[in-house]
């Protein structure tokens, strides 16, 4: 930071603009160099000599013995090793206990008593109001007190426009890459800068780091702009931190800027901690022991008074000169300037400074000109993220959010949020992993998911693999509500607790072990979610009343119909009139799904259409029917499955050309009519509680003139997997791309006979297979390998009454002939796939397909 004793020059940790034009020569090898440097903060050290020589005197006095390296180090970057004095003065004080060294007495750790502002306000009682003469800054940043402009990295040609800013809900370089991990965007200032904080606040800034003063305890040393900047952070509600620039080079010094922070920071708590600035050349002139033994001064008197603490330096000091055993501690924050286009700094960090010349709007110099400022961010998973909590053991889980507009999110560590807040920005989607190393400990979670209710639990990952999908992607649908659990052997050793960010309310309070999180019912979205696992009794990390709001949602069905003329119709809900009744139009498709159901379960559903009989089977609000062919639904079918089945029984009635209104139908039976040749014009749907009576009359609901029989099958395909189900000689499988069917599934449906339908395949290395019936699966799965033939036949009355004609495509042959009733249809022996299959039900006695020649070639 900065260097005028007196005057000092902020550290300006700003996100903001982009750079003006490449640097002439400045060579492509060299940009990819990291650039490492650090705002020093001005000071200026002026006084009377004598009472400047007063104050130091008292200063040694105060401390056992002084320091005895006083002249190593340079203070520059390449400041290299210790000198050999130096290095035995280490090798005699770094490893004793604490800090202490047989050179320098370190003092015990502060008590809180030594810190009170009753002591701060005594020691700055002592202090000299005459300002002393202005002394310049030298470190890697200044040099006798002048700014030295850093070189900063760019691409070929021009800056990247957007550098340090975001783009797409990613931070941006100056090249154009995404700053991986970065999540919030700062400055660092000084009374160098004059600041419009309201400007500041609205051009994206979500932080700042304010200098309360240089050196030691003296009023003339208060940074000139601190008040002024740390009310107006607190009046617009920045968070920030505050950092006191050192030129310390004995304990002593240190233990008079941990008083000089403190008398500052009365009244202020500083969500981003009070850090000490380590860059200036004095202080450079110690050893490495000595400057840990002073880092830890100073830490330990302003931690006892309750403040986070921290350090900040450059990169290469971080590597180079802060090498005592202190720094390790992990309650200390580490703040890492390196000016690049990425912080190449190997240990953990929570805040990367990556410009000195970054533009926001409302920084200014003293005469009112537009002036540059340093730019920070906020790394993930740092202890400085307001809304992580404090947990055991970080690595246990890991969970990432798939965001509105953002796609999937980085993951982030226990007890921090998945998501993201402050954006309206709707969570989509999630997945949970427990780390490694953790035994027989999984976890498995389910999804409250906008218009589409509770989904079923999937599980999550483990030893760090990314677990299942919960949620939907590509949908534009909000998770709304929660369900996060344990399991395994290993579960009983903890809880998990989880809380939801949600539209309108915030933060709701942590739920635990299951008990749903978030809101039904309210058509509110999720914005992120956060969970704590901890060990097994352990206190919640918050409040745990206001978690879960739940609201009755009356129509809990909801259907919408395709209309001959008029398309798709808005949605209708529970026993309202879908469709067009009075206008003589034919229905042609239909879609059916379940409103905040309170139950796991589906609504599956089909329909009777014009020349085609009765479809498939699809569910929760996929269509069935058929649009742009004109053709008309003549009946439908429609069940409940799973929870939701034992909880309600599902009515449904429809009005059909010439009869009007029907019968309720209910649970899976049909309505409407067959054989009549009668569209559909309208329905009803409406969910009833299980057992509860009929919304009216059930008679009459189905009208069958003719049984039709249908055969249906489904092939599973070579990288489709089961494909599209096939009715009464439409083609089942993929024909044209050169895909394999591996396996087929075939059965009869509205049979008036007893009796079945039995087949088997011819399978590449495996050759003929025994027989399946009525749905099994014939062929195989997730081998890789061809069906080649099959045989199909009907059993019992079916097979006196009907004949089953069947035909295949094949590899390089195309369609081959039909044949019927058990006799081989495909090759055997040539190592050709089938590729395609037609089916058909004729009545014994009739004409049934032809042509194709030949049915079943061999060798």
């Amino acid at each position: 930071m900065h260097k005028l004793l007196g005057i000092g020059l902020s550290l300006c940790l700003v996100l903001g603009g982009a750079f003006g034009p490449a640097l002439t020569g400045y060579a492509e090898d060299t940009a990819r160099d990291e650039i490492v440097t650090l705002d020093t903060s001005e000071g200026t050290q002026t006084a009377q000599e004598e009472t400047a020589q007063s104050e130091a005197q008292t200063a040694q006095n105060e401390e056992t013995n002084t320091d005895v390296e006083e002249n190593g180090g340079s203070g520059q970057e390449e400041t290299g090793p210790d000198s050999a004095g130096e290095q035995e003065t280490a090798q005699a004080a770094e490893e004793t206990t604490g800090s202490e060294s047989t050179e320098t007495t370190v003092p015990e750790a502060v008590t809180e008593e030594a810190v009170t502002a009753e002591t701060a306000e005594s020691e700055a009682a002592e202090v000299q109001e005459t300002e002393p003469e202005e002394l310049k800054e030298n470190s890697f940043r200044y040099q006798n007190g002048e700014l030295i402009h850093q070189p900063q990295v760019y691409s070929r040609a021009a800056a990247y426009p957007y550098a340090w800013e975001k783009v797409n809900g990613k931070y941006m370089n100056s090249i154009g890459q995404v700053i991986e991990g970065a999540t919030k965007k700062g400055i660092d200032v000084s009374h160098h800068q004059r600041v419009d904080w309201q400007k500041v606040k609205n051009d994206g800034i979500d932080f700042a780091i304010i200098r309360c003063g240089y050196g030691g305890n003296y009023t003339y040393q208060d940074d000139k702009q601190w008040l002024y900047n740390v009310s107006e952070c607190e009046r617009l509600g920045i968070p920030y931190g505050v950092y006191l620039y050192s030129y310390a080079s004995t304990v002593a010094d240190a233990r008079s800027e941990a008083a000089h922070a403190l008398r500052l920071l009365k009244g202020h708590n500083p969500t981003y901690g009070v850090y000490y600035d380590l860059e200036d050349d004095t202080t450079a002139s110690a050893s490495n022991t000595t400057i840990g033994q002073m880092a830890k001064t100073f830490c330990d008197q302003v931690s006892a008074a309750g403040y986070k603490v921290g350090i900040y330096a450059n990169k290469n000091w971080w590597e180079t000169r802060l090498t005592s055993s202190v720094f390790k501690n992990e309650k200390w924050l580490k703040w890492v300037a390196q000016y690049n286009t990425s912080c190449t700094y190997r240990g953990d960090y929570d805040i990367w400074q990556c410009s000195s010349e970054g533009s926001v709007n409302g920084i200014y110099n003293a005469t009112g000109q537009a002036a540059v400022v340093d730019i920070n961010f906020l790394m993930e998973n740092s202890s400085l993220d307001e809304n992580s909590v404090n947990v055991a053991d970080r690595n246990l889980i890991s969970g990432s959010a798939h965001v509105q507009d953002y796609g999937w999110m980085a993951a982030k560590k226990n007890g921090y949020q998945i998501g993201v807040t402050g954006e309206s920005k709707r969570m989509e989607a999630f997945r949970i992993s427990i780390g490694s190393g953790y035994g027989d400990l999984g976890i498995r979670y389910a999804s409250f998911v906008e218009d589409k209710g509770w989904q079923n639990y999937v599980t999550g990952g483990q030893n760090g693999n990314a677990g299942q999908v919960s949620g939907t992607t590509g949908q534009n649908r909000a998770v709304q509500a929660v369900k996060i659990e344990l399991t395994g052997t290993q579960a009983k050793n903890y809880d998990i607790y989880y809380r939801a960010h949600v539209q309108d309310y915030g933060w709701l309070g942590w739920a635990k072990n299951g008990a749903a999180a978030g809101t039904t019912g309210y058509e509110k979205r999720m914005e992120a979610l956060q969970i704590a696992v901890v060990p097994k009794g352990s206190a919640a990390p918050g409040s745990t009343s206001n978690v879960y709001k739940e609201k009755a949602v009356t129509g809990g069905v909801g259907y919408e119909t395709h209309m001959q003329t008029y398309g798709w119709r808005a949605m209708t809900l529970n026993g309202a009139t879908g469709g067009v009744v009075g206008e003589s139009k034919r229905m042609e498709a239909f879609k059916v799904d379940l409103l905040y159901p309170q139950y796991s379960g589906d609504v599956e559903y089909r329909s009777y259409v014009q020349n085609k009989g009765w479809l498939g089977w699809v569910k929760n609000g996929t269509m069935s029917g058929t649009s742009g062919q004109g053709l008309r639904m003549e009946a439908v079918q429609i069940r409940l499955t799973g929870e939701m089945a034992k909880k309600y029984d599902i009515y449904y009635r429809v009005h059909t050309q010439d009869f009007g209104w029907l019968g309720w139908a209910k649970n899976g039976a049909g309505a409407g009519s067959s054989g009549y040749s009668r569209r559909i014009e309208g329905i009803q749907i409406k969910l009833v509680a299980k057992g509860a009576a009929a919304p009216g009359s059930t008679s009459g609901a189905f009208k069958d003139r003719t049984t039709i029989q249908n055969v249906v099958y489904q092939a599973h395909m070579q990288d489709y997997g089961w494909y599209t189900t096939a009715f009464n000689g439409s083609t089942g499988g993929v024909t044209g791309v050169a895909k394999r069917m591996e396996a087929l599934k075939i059965s009869l449906e509205n049979t008036a006979y007893t009796g079945g339908i039995q087949y088997r395949a011819h399978v590449q290395n495996i050759g003929w297979q025994s027989w399946k019936s009525n749905g099994a699966v014939s062929g195989t799965e997730g081998k890789k390998l061809r069906m080649e033939a099959v045989q199909i036949q009907l059993t019992g009355e079916m097979a006196k009454k009907y004949d089953i004609y069947y035909r295949v495509h094949v590899q390089d042959y195309g369609w081959l002939g039909w044949t019927k009733n058990g006799a081989k249809a495909g090759t055997e022996g040539l190592n050709r796939r089938m590729e395609g299959i037609q089916i058909q039900l004729v009545e014994k006695g009739k004409t049934g397909p032809t042509g194709g020649g030949t049915a079943f070639r061999t060798k």
